[in-house]
């Protein structure tokens, strides 16, 4: 057999235990102030270890520890000072609760929205589903193409999505993760391509492959998907920046233009731009994010109408309720004027 079907191993929980004694109070280099701090320090490393599923050595490692001291240190068995370890130990544990705890401030990004732009992604890519076909969607950075196709990729069936990036613009790179995504393995390198497409057929009618950053993707790679859709009858989403659209514009003129890149140009049967994100999209994200006040909205609207669209409103958003909340008071304009500030995003001119 030459097709393997990949299956995930299962890891462990490490299992730490509390010890049933403590270190030796007999020993004049610590006092009695040090073996109930340890004490201490053992539940709360034990506490943060299991919930995080580190093991002994990952926690010896975060703490900068060799393993053989933490070791000897957590069973008790530590013979040196025991003050300094314990210090040690704190510190690690105090550096984990303000990294917690700054993690728990920022605040969630809306989920996924039905704007306008994701509702125009959202039909290209149900055509490009139901009619086994390949189309390009192209919207500018920030405007949720991503979300919306793993959104898509999450509520239907028979859909796969891949991220390409420039390590993988060729054809073999491109396969070799398309066949990790699709959870297929070949001992023969020659028998990929067939694989990979009786695993996009295998599904029948409706199955889709959704490329994303596809502008990462060489020429022949781009083929080489189009192969899919006419000999596995499979729909196929090209899905990244203006590069990808105006490769294959019907107007272009090239001189690779020949029969193989006519033969792309033509199977693509619809194209979506969009550059610039719609009016009412951007006041649908920040009315998500909870923002009404129409000074800090019309703010938010200069900022969305930025390179980076939506995902601008997103990062700023999200400071300025950091810098919100620690001034003790509620999100206001000035808070998000600090925040575009603070990022220092924009080139100056």
């Amino acid at each position: 057999m030459n097709e393997i079907v990949g299956t995930s191993h299962l890891k462990s929980t490490p299992v730490w235990e509390r010890p049933l004694a403590g270190p030796d109070a007999s020993l004049a280099n610590r006092t009695e102030t040090d073996i109930n701090a340890w004490w201490l320090l053992i539940d709360q490393v034990i506490e943060i270890a299991t919930a995080q599923g580190w093991t002994k050595t990952d926690v010896a490692r975060r703490i900068g520890m060799p393993d053989g001291t933490f070791s000897q240190w957590f069973s008790g068995k530590y013979n040196g000072r025991l003050e300094n370890q314990n210090k040690q130990v704190q510190l690690w544990l105090d550096a984990v609760g303000e990294t917690v705890g700054l993690v728990a401030a920022i605040p969630s990004s809306p989920a996924f929205l039905p704007t306008i732009a994701a509702k125009e992604v959202l039909e290209t890519l149900h055509w490009a589903q139901v009619a086994s076909d390949m189309v390009i969607i192209t919207l500018e950075a920030g405007m949720g193409k991503t979300m919306t196709c793993k959104h898509f990729a999450a509520t239907r069936p028979h859909v796969y999505m891949v991220t390409m990036s420039p390590h993988t613009k060729t054809v073999h790179g491109m396969l070799t993760d398309l066949a990790q995504e699709l959870d297929v393995m070949v001992h023969n390198p020659a028998r990929l391509t067939r694989a990979i497409g009786k695993r996009l057929e295998r599904s029948g009618d409706g199955t889709l492959l959704i490329v994303d950053e596809a502008q990462n993707l060489n020429d022949d790679a781009v083929n080489q998907l189009r192969h899919f859709v006419d000999i596995h009858r499979c729909g196929v989403a090209l899905v990244g920046n203006t590069e990808i659209y105006g490769r294959f514009s019907k107007n272009r003129d090239d001189k690779r233009d020949g029969p193989s890149y006519a033969q792309i140009k033509r199977r693509i049967g619809k194209r979506l731009l969009r550059n610039k994100p719609y009016m009412d999209d951007l006041r649908t994200f920040i009315s998500a994010w909870g923002v009404s006040d129409p000074d800090a909205v019309k703010f938010l609207i200069g900022v969305g109408n930025k390179g980076g669209a939506l995902g601008q409103i997103d990062k700023t958003v999200k400071l300025a309720s950091m810098l919100a909340t620690g001034c003790g008071e509620p999100i206001s304009l000035k808070h998000l004027q600090g925040a575009w500030k603070n990022r220092d995003v924009e080139m100056d001119t």
